[in-house]
């Protein structure tokens, strides 16, 4: 029997690929349009953002940002800020006009309302979010409910 060594970036690419085609097979067409994205789209992608480090949020609209740049619009884009990173949807978070930009190109921002109500209690006010933002009940569901549909979820 001839074995063949591969090595380890080669095997992490071969098994990357092998679970993005399956789960881009896997895009359920009809839940993808009731969940408000893009059916249509050939790339479906779902950003987590969890943390208030502002150096760690501008990564996750830099990934946003570059997708947009590839796929245009052929993408589907969501970012879901909960726990900490709901900050990044916040009106006076300094990235207000990137966030602005990729909504003018179709990226979706979701607001979890179980972090704004936390958020709310920590600050005692409930601060104003950017007009970009759409509240979602918990952003974990919507994140679970975003990969069942086909999205690939990327924590960046």
């Amino acid at each position: 029997m001839l074995k063949i060594r591969l090595p380890n970036a080669l095997l992490a690419l071969a098994l990357l690929s092998s679970t993005l085609t399956a789960q881009a097979a896997a895009v359920d067409s009809k839940t993808i349009d009731a969940l408000g994205g893009n059916s249509l789209a050939a790339h479906h992608v779902v950003l987590q953002v969890t943390d208030e480090n502002p150096q760690r949020q501008i990564v996750a609209l830099n990934v946003a940002t570059n997708l947009m740049q590839a796929f245009g619009t052929d993408a589907d884009v969501e970012v879901v800020a909960l726990g900490p990173g709901v900050g990044l949807l916040f009106a006076n978070n300094p990235n207000a006009a990137k966030i602005k930009a990729l909504a003018q190109q179709g990226v979706r921002f979701s607001a979890c309302e179980n972090s704004l109500k936390k958020m709310t209690k920590k600050l005692g006010y409930e601060p104003a979010l950017n007009p970009e933002a759409h509240k979602v009940p918990s952003g974990i569901v919507r994140i679970v409910k975003l990969v069942e549909a086909g999205y690939i979820l990327v924590r960046p």
